[in-house]
């Protein structure tokens, strides 16, 4: 089952995504990529796929204000964010999910994944969990995401690192990878940017 990864709660991010009114201390990584790496217009239309508990639809909502589209998709219901369209789906069954509902919001500008399978310990089976979401990543990519559009994928170091590498090089201009400070030092996660889609 996807999810995005817990931290102490002793953490100096954590308490400042409290402090600041985050759902969770995710809410700095997002923002320091967009510092420094990825530029959202006032009217983009964003989707933010394996969004609980809403950080990352936070900040991206801070960023592209009301004129801009929200879509947040997560298996676990998500206290309600305004201006952001919330659809209750399996990751793994988003090809089920009726984009009819929301043809207003396509093509995206920006597609967002901060989803991690839950870790086993096992190596060989986490790549492949987290390969098989990188695919409903990219299944979302090729089929709404506007020409030199923009994606926001977290991986793990190695195998799924490498896979995710080659698959946006193929679709994507620019390649960049890149980990934040509020990510954990001992953390294996690193997150992939593909810019200007091909």
């Amino acid at each position: 089952m996807p999810h995005k990864t817990n931290y102490r709660d002793g953490d100096s991010y954590t308490r400042k995504s409290k402090k600041e009114g985050y759902r969770s201390r995710a809410s700095f990584k997002l923002k320091e990529i967009l510092e420094k790496d990825i530029k959202v217009h006032k009217r983009a239309s964003v989707i933010d796929l394996g969004s609980f508990p809403g950080s990352w639809t936070q900040v991206i909502t801070e960023h592209i204000g009301s004129k801009g589209k929200i879509t947040a998709v997560d298996m676990q219901p998500m206290k309600e964010i305004k201006d952001c369209f919330f659809i209750q789906k399996k990751i793994e069954d988003i090809q089920d999910v009726d984009f009819e509902k929301i043809k207003d919001f396509l093509p995206f500008d920006l597609v967002l994944s901060d989803m991690a399978p839950n870790i086993s310990g096992i190596k060989e089976r986490d790549n492949a969990l987290m390969i098989d979401l990188v695919d409903n990543v990219l299944l979302i990519v090729d089929k709404f995401l506007k020409k030199e559009g923009t994606v926001l994928i977290k991986v793990f170091q190695g195998e799924s690192l490498d896979y995710t590498k080659f698959a946006l090089k193929e679709r994507f201009e620019k390649i960049k990878i890149f980990k934040p400070k509020a990510s954990r030092p001992n953390s294996n996660e690193i997150y992939i940017i593909g810019k200007e889609l091909k």
